[in-house]
């Protein structure tokens, strides 16, 4: 008799290989200030360098006057909108994370309002 393989095993398995592949995948590097005023000289449409902007994860942290001549450019206002959001999400995200590392006790409970206020910093 032919042994059959165990199910549970090839699940597992084939959800290791899956999990693996995904994280693996390299992000692709942030474009550069030039780079998207290439882009926009080039005829790129701007939800294209908005996709790519947000696949990268890039943070830009540009003056007003950088801003400005990206648009002398010829840069999109969609697109300078969304690289002024990227800096004002990473502000917010550092801003959370301060919060929470001052407070380690109070953020596993913020979704229930039982748990508001300590009560559990006093638990045995």
């Amino acid at each position: 008799m032919k042994p059959y393989p165990n199910p549970l095993a090839a699940a597992l398995l084939t959800g290791l290989l899956l999990t693996a592949g995904c994280a693996t995948a390299p992000r692709p590097p942030p474009p550069a200030a030039e780079e998207i005023v290439d882009l926009s000289k080039a005829g790129v449409p701007a939800d294209a360098i908005i996709e790519r902007i947000r696949e990268s994860d890039a943070i830009y942290d540009l003056p007003a006057s950088a801003l400005a001549r990206l648009r002398d450019q010829g840069v999109s206002d969609r697109v300078i909108d969304e690289m002024q959001q990227t800096r004002i999400d990473a502000a917010r995200l550092q801003g959370f994370r301060a919060g929470r590392d001052a407070h380690p006790w109070y953020y596993p409970y913020y979704r229930w309002p039982s748990f508001h206020h300590g009560y559990w910093r006093w638990w045995p």
